[in-house]
């Protein structure tokens, strides 16, 4: 969050561990023990009592969800209690970091008329597609998203990218195996399925990138979404340089691997063998074609487009070499590749992973060059989170299938830990685009748009690697943490996994929770399952359950580029802030970057927020979110409020139903159910508190959605 934000997180700096303790016991499950020093209230304090989690689920130790979503999120506090997976760590800066991302994800869903999409960057820019959606990191929306527990983000998502809305080979992805990952933690076989046919022409979709020679595909790097790499500056400017490469290779080979998999969830064996031996073939090819042994390393080769360099390997490794392990490519002989991670003089910079060597001669030339380009979107050095996130998902899979010498848990833990503090600007939680992982300065950090900036993961990397909730397909629960020796005990609850609550907790002697158990610990659905178990880990049997489904609904007020309609209009406004900021389907609650409709300082007690669409539209329900600047700001939450909607030039309130939030809710949504509604004006009626203005993050105005716009 911004300095300026009203619910800051918590700062790297501040102490977060030796939690204090209380014991409830309702069956077989001890409940709630909340953290003294996250500032939450002390055994046997008159509040102690842990309050349940919405939904009514049974609360599992040792962590009170509700409290610590207070503390970390303010009024705001509820949905991330109804959603994330919440976490207790010796390491606060990996702590901090974690809450942290979970927070500028949420700012990224965005409420289209085709759905909760999620974004990458908070404005918009001008290389995005509809809806503002850009396809580089759908990989990694998709390896985060998993984890809340409400379906609707990665369904939408999902819908979205592959009902035809967005241009899905805008840049090269992994949504194949991001679909398959999905399954692995949610349990619904219907999201695969529903799937596999698109996935199976995406895959088909790139054969034009074909090269029957080689056995691989090519791609320019800019496409691969990496400018300036080392095959661009190798042949001239950085923007071409079409190159047989490990990334979109290995996104292949896993996108095969996972419809096959579909296939046979499907039952058609014979389409399953064609996609598993199609892998193989690219696995072959990428070890026996990419494989530089000069380098050590996974490398580009020059692409077609340059007979002249006949397929010769580029001028240097790069950060992307290791890209294949992510997919578990690699057979063990092509390991010695991971000694270049951990080596200063290659890859580990003191303050983030390079994208390429020291030694080139391309390193960070731009940044360092006076005069030369902004150092916006370089891949010759700076570390870049999108990378970081890969090298450390695939440095996870590798230490969990084979561990050995190369790197071990530790190298994890540092890297994770190097990755979590480099997300800071003024000693708060941050991230950008790119730094310098030498100094540990921001590269590209633009005003206006790198802010919060969602194109990599964290939270995925807390859980399936440093705490090892290792997903899988089948009615089994595998956990193999990645923990140092040292560290004496970690929680992680409110996990949604296979249908089940999920909670795992480890003391190493049973003094730091102070549960009546010890070692490595597992509960389900409120039930201890496992206890006594050492770090190397622990699997059980876990049958998946009923995964709730969302229901498909559409902002019917969202127009987020300001043009045409739905139109938002108000009786009154502050000066540089029109009302269409209130309908683009963006929510935060921070001061910068502004986005948010302001009333006029007229003194008015009573203003009018109107939608108009092109035409009549239905909706059940509304959410609204107003902006609260705090006391002495002059802008409030409003006193009272009323939905409207016009027929002809009559305007009728709409009557919420039992259960919905009737009083305004500052810097949080407050959420409106009704009898369906058809208009094609609606209206808010704010009156303001004495003295105050009123402001609103987002309307949305919500019914049936149908298929994707496109």
């Amino acid at each position: 969050m911004t300095p300026e934000s009203p619910h800051p997180v918590q700062a790297a700096e501040s102490p977060a561990a030796g939690m204090g303790r209380r014991q409830v016991c309702r069956g077989a499950a001890l409940i709630g023990l909340a953290a003294t020093s996250l500032g939450l209230p002390a055994a046997g304090s008159a509040q102690a009592a842990p309050s349940a989690p919405p939904g009514g689920r049974t609360p599992i130790p040792p962590l009170d969800v509700q409290a610590v979503a207070r503390l970390r999120y303010g009024t705001d506090a509820d949905w991330y209690a109804s959603n994330i997976p919440f976490v207790d760590l010796p390491d606060h800066t990996i702590q901090d970091t974690y809450y942290y991302r979970w927070e500028a994800f949420k700012k990224h869903l965005r409420s289209t008329a085709d759905g909760m999409l999620i974004t990458e960057f908070l404005p918009s820019v001008s290389w995005e597609g509809a809806n503002s959606t850009i396809s580089a990191a759908v990989g990694h929306h998709i390896h985060e998203a998993r984890w809340l527990r409400d379906r609707t983000f990665v369904e939408d998502t999902l819908a979205w990218w592959l009902g035809g809305g967005g241009n899905l080979r805008q840049y090269t992805s992994w949504i194949a195996e991001a679909v398959w990952a999905d399954y692995e933690v949610s349990g619904d076989s219907r999201v695969p399925l529903s799937h596999a046919a698109a996935l199976e022409a995406d895959l088909a979709a790139w054969d034009p990138h074909y090269d029957e020679d080689m056995g691989l595909y090519w791609i320019a790097p800019v496409n691969d979404a990496t400018e300036f790499t080392t095959s661009g500056l190798d042949v001239g400017d950085g923007w071409a340089g079409e190159a047989f490469r490990p990334t979109l290779n290995s996104y292949l080979f896993a996108g095969h691997l996972a419809v096959g998999r579909m296939a046979a969830l499907a039952g058609d064996t014979e389409r399953a063998a064609a996609h598993t031996d199609r892998a193989e073939q690219l696995r072959s090819r990428v070890q026996e074609k990419l494989w530089s042994t000069r380098f050590q390393h996974f490398t580009d080769r020059f692409g077609p487009q340059y007979p002249d360099r006949g397929a010769d390997f580029v001028s240097g490794p790069e950060l992307a070499g290791f890209v294949p392990w992510y997919f578990g490519l690699p057979d063990a002989g092509f390991d010695v590749a991971w000694k270049s991670l951990t080596d200063p003089a290659a890859f580990a910079g003191s303050h983030g992973l390079r994208t390429v060597l020291p030694t080139s001669p391309y390193y960070l030339v731009q940044h360092r060059t006076p005069g030369s380009s902004p150092g916006e979107c370089e891949w010759n050095g700076p570390s870049w989170p999108f990378q970081t996130s890969q090298v450390l998902t695939a440095m996870a899979r590798l230490l969990d299938e084979r561990p050995h010498s190369l790197v071990d848990p530790g190298d994890y833990v540092g890297l994770l830990h190097q990755y979590a503090a480099q997300q800071r600007k003024n000693r708060r939680p941050y991230v950008a685009e790119n730094l310098d992982p030498d100094t540990g300065d921001w590269i590209a950090d633009f005003p206006d748009r790198s802010e919060h900036y969602n194109h990599s993961t964290f939270a995925d990397l807390v859980l399936s690697g440093l705490l090892g909730v290792r997903p899988s397909a089948g009615d089994t629960l595998r956990v193999r943490p990645l923990v140092p020796p040292a560290w004496d005990h970690f929680a992680v609850q409110n996990v949604s996994y296979h249908g089940r609550d999920l909670s795992i907790v480890y003391d190493r002697d049973g003094t730091h929770y102070r549960l009546g158990v010890r070692g490595l610990c597992v509960w389900v659905d409120g039930r201890l399952v496992a206890s006594e178990r050492p770090l190397s880990g622990v699997t059980v049997d876990l049958r998946a359950a009923a995964v709730p489904r969302p229901v498909p609904l559409a902002n019917r007020a969202f127009n987020h580029k300001g043009e045409g309609f739905p139109q938002a209009t108000a009786s009154s406004s502050d000066e540089g802030i029109a009302p269409q900021a209130a309908v683009d389907g963006r929510v935060w609650f921070d001061r910068t970057p502004v986005n948010r409709w302001v009333s006029a300082p007229d003194g008015a007690r009573t203003v009018e927020f109107t939608v108009t669409a092109a035409a009549p539209v239905t909706v059940d329900r509304a959410r609204i979110h107003y902006y609260d600047e705090g006391p002495d700001s002059g802008i409030r939450t409003p006193a009272g409020h009323r939905l409207q909607y016009a027929d002809g030039d009559r305007w009728h309130d709409i009557r919420p139903r039992p259960g919905s939030d009737r009083t305004p809710a500052p810097n949080t949504a407050t959420t409106l159910r009704f009898t369906p509604v058809t208009s094609q004006r609606f209206r808010l009626v704010l009156t303001a508190s004495k003295g105050n203005r009123v402001a609103l993050s987002d309307l949305e105005l919500l019914g049936p959605r149908g298929p994707v716009s496109g």
